[in-house]
């Protein structure tokens, strides 16, 4: 036999040798390749399951905060409240992962609630290294900020919301009114409402906060209007008592509808929402001054009833939320500056107050776009509306905004 032939026949017979070592190691890189790819699938599916149970948790939360702020229920019956909302949420899409435990952690002071909930699910591939399950652990947390809310609505009633933007205007407040001051919920929410359009109409409060005068300044005794404008001065940006500085009467072309002060009476408040009516030019910084007057603690002796709450009482949020549908153009005072001018100086000074401000430009020009901005107090206050429906979508956002029910970090 030849030295090749020779050689051959031994390398045939190492190969053969080692046959027998390949198919155990071949088997068993299988089975961790099965294992990792199981431990992969369970992790995902866990994951997932986690996530669900987690949306469900968080509104199980907040309809826990919910209930502690408005129907004070026993421990017993916000644990039922919590364990109803998440199952029912929960359970529709995880029937195979079971719940073990569930605290709920109650909060009475803040009107806040934590939740813990530990969740057991079964593994699949994972089973065969002998772990039948995994757990999961998720929290939620939501509060209910107790603090009511006084509102004033500056709303634009010049010529140019005349038809169907009048109508989608008194729809939208109205919204706002109805979720605001629901009749089956105590609360403290107030509203009040300040019309403008070329001038702003005082009704019978004209004749004690302003300075009877005609458009060319003369003095009107005994035949004022209730068309009342900007003051001049030291004050015109300030939400000073008028006993400190008054505004003046130089126009007599004001809205039909007159302000309204500070109320939580629906039937007030839709009346007055029923008597706006489009005429007239958008003097734009007036509205925004009786937006921050009809929230002003300085004005409190102008307003009969219960007027408005001191700029430091905690349990109380202010807020104005100015709507627009179009240019600033009219203004009286020419040492002011402008209508935009007075508007942003305005604006900074109900800021500076502590004022939360919305800002809802109607179909506006793209020009009205950065005052509307600048006075939002950031730039999520501030809410463009291209219809009518989108208008009531804004109002009921800001109004559910105000309720105050959150998730917590």
């Amino acid at each position: 036999m030849s030295r090749i032939k020779h050689n051959f026949l031994k390398l045939n017979e190492l190969h053969a040798s080692q046959s027998g070592a390949i198919a155990p190691i071949f088997g068993l890189m299988l089975m961790v390749v099965m294992i990792a790819t199981g431990v992969s699938i369970d992790t995902a599916r866990g994951n997932r399951i986690s996530s669900m149970a987690s949306s469900a948790l968080d509104a199980a939360a907040l309809a826990g905060a919910k209930a502690l702020r408005l129907s004070e229920p026993t421990d017993a019956e916000l644990t039922a409240l919590v364990l109803d909302y998440f199952n029912t949420n929960f359970q529709q899409s995880s029937s195979n992962a079971a719940v073990y435990s569930i605290s709920v952690v109650p909060n009475r002071q803040d009107h806040s609630v934590e939740l813990v909930a530990n969740i057991r699910v079964p593994t699949t591939i994972m089973a065969i290294t002998g772990r039948e399950h995994m757990d999961v652990t998720v929290n939620a947390a939501a509060v209910f900020d107790v603090k009511d809310v006084e509102v004033s609505m500056m709303l634009d009633v010049s010529g140019s919301m005349a038809g169907s933007k009048i109508e989608d205007l008194k729809a939208a407040a109205g919204d706002l009114i109805e979720i605001l001051l629901p009749t089956d919920i105590p609360h403290s929410n107030r509203v009040a409402i300040a019309p403008f359009a070329t001038a702003v109409n005082a009704g019978g409060l004209a004749a004690s906060i302003s300075n009877g005068v005609d458009s060319r300044g003369r003095s009107m005794p005994g035949r004022y209007t209730t068309c009342v404008t900007e003051r001049p001065g030291a004050q015109a940006f300030t939400d000073a008592s008028p006993s400190t500085a008054k505004l003046n009467r130089r126009s007599a072309s004001c809205p039909v509808a007159e302000i309204q002060p500070l109320t939580n009476d629906l039937d007030v408040l839709g009346d007055a929402v029923d008597s706006l009516a489009a005429s007239g030019m958008t003097a734009g910084h007036l509205g925004i001054a009786w937006a921050s007057y009809l929230l002003s603690p300085n004005w409190s002796s102008v307003f009969s009833g219960d007027p408005p709450v001191a700029y430091d009482n905690t349990d109380f949020r202010k807020v104005a939320i100015l709507m627009t549908d179009g240019m600033f153009n009219n203004y009286y005072e020419n040492a002011n500056g402008t209508s935009v001018t007075q508007a942003r100086a305005l604006c900074d000074s109900m800021k500076a107050n502590g004022v939360t401000v919305y800002t809802v430009g109607f179909q506006v020009p793209e020009e009205v776009v950065p005052t509307l901005q600048y006075c939002a107090t950031t730039p999520a206050h501030y809410y463009p509306a291209e219809d009518g429906a989108a208008l009531r979508q804004t109002f009921k956002e800001i109004a559910k905004r105000l309720n105050g029910l959150r998730l917590s970090s």
